[in-house]
């Protein structure tokens, strides 16, 4: 009787990517990855792509992943490495960005954490993950909720929640990333250990002058009724760059100009529109390995309405810390050196414990 032939086994999702490219952190490597090129080449099943697209409205999701060439080594390959990971940390950039924004900071994690996996990822319509019909985009889909729920759709299909190896995952989100953070799927993490680090959140809540900026702002341009798509180019971009991110480097804002020229007209209205009409995140008794920093003059995320949220949401004074800077104050340029170094330094720090709490359980 003739044995039947065995499919060949399928290849782990990280050992299908890009060519690796040295970081400019000595010892740390990275390769880029996407869904739709792990379904092309057999290491997802494309029944699960098209689940993740059906659910997210998205038409791919890219990333970059970093290790160490000293612990994949001593691991005895990428996959290796990934079933013995300590922990999983997941850079999530906000409005207008994609995972470059965070410049070498995920290296520098990486560096410190070498037994764990650090993930940047592109969401919610921006960078290599744009929406699959962005014409028909509406503030529920790219809202902060709806980001979140993108972000464990992905996860699942890689096999990093709800598989049989559960691993301790640290969230690090900027602006609307870090509002993202807020609404984190309790049941899906049920058993989990997950710790959230938003910077600078943008959960306007609190702020109405704002929030009926950004609102009457995404509908007009959708409507197309304030503004062209030349004056969206040449008048909004320069504003929304000079208010934000005025105190980052040259690198991030000419990546923020990159990504708004390529993005569909419709997801950057709606993404605004979403900023506009969040909805509040539940109050809790307690938000466990949770941690906020905000900057002092940021223009977008105003300190004090943002306190006065956390405090009705049930965050203490220990999880809340407030740094000199503005949206950006983790990138370094020339001008915001002196206080933005130190900034990075004190993030580094916080995102380092947060992974030893979340590894604790």
């Amino acid at each position: 009787m003739s044995k039947r032939k065995q499919k060949p086994s399928r290849k782990s999702w990280i050992d299908v990517s890009s060519p690796l490219k040295a970081e400019s952190v000595a010892g740390v490597y990275s390769a880029t990855y996407s869904l739709e090129e792990l379904a092309q080449r057999g290491a997802i099943k494309d029944e699960a792509f098209d689940s993740f697209k059906r659910v997210t409205k998205l038409a791919n999701l890219s990333w970059r992943a970093m290790w160490t060439r000293g612990a994949v080594a001593k691991a005895g390959g990428r996959e290796k490495f990934l079933r013995q990971a300590r922990a999983v940390i997941i850079f999530i950039h906000g409005w207008d960005g994609s995972g470059a924004i965070w410049e070498n900071l995920p290296a520098q994690v990486c560096a410190a954490e070498n037994d764990c996996l650090v993930l940047a990822a592109d969401v919610n319509g921006f960078g290599g993950s744009p929406f699959a019909h962005p014409e028909r985009l509406t503030p529920d889909q790219c809202s902060p909720q709806a980001n979140m729920r993108a972000l464990e759709k992905w996860l699942s299909t890689l096999k990093l929640l709800g598989a049989r190896r559960e691993y301790p995952t640290v969230f690090v989100g900027h602006s609307m990333g870090g509002a993202t953070l807020f609404y984190l799927n309790e049941r899906l993490w049920s058993g989990r250990t997950v710790g959230r680090y938003a910077v600078a959140p943008a959960l306007l809540l609190n702020d109405l002058t704002k929030k009926s900026f950004y609102r009457t702002l995404g509908a007009g341009i959708f409507a197309g009724n304030l503004l062209s798509l030349d004056k969206l180019q040449n008048q909004i971009a320069p504003f929304v760059i000079n208010q934000l991110i005025a105190g980052a480097s040259k690198a991030v804002q000419a990546e923020h100009k990159r990504i708004f020229k390529k993005t569909h007209k419709q997801t950057i209205a709606r993404t605004f529109d979403a900023m506009g009409q969040a909805k509040k995140p539940s109050h809790r008794r307690e938000w466990n390995r949770f941690r906020v920093i905000l900057g002092h003059s940021d223009r977008l995320v105003g300190v004090s309405p943002m306190l006065d949220l956390l405090a009705t949401l049930g965050f203490t004074s220990r999880q809340v810390r407030v740094a000199l800077g503005d949206h950006y104050f983790f990138s370094v340029s020339k001008h915001s050196q002196p206080l933005h170094a130190a900034n990075r330094e004190i993030m580094l720090d916080d995102i380092r414990q947060l992974v030893a709490e979340s590894v604790k359980g």
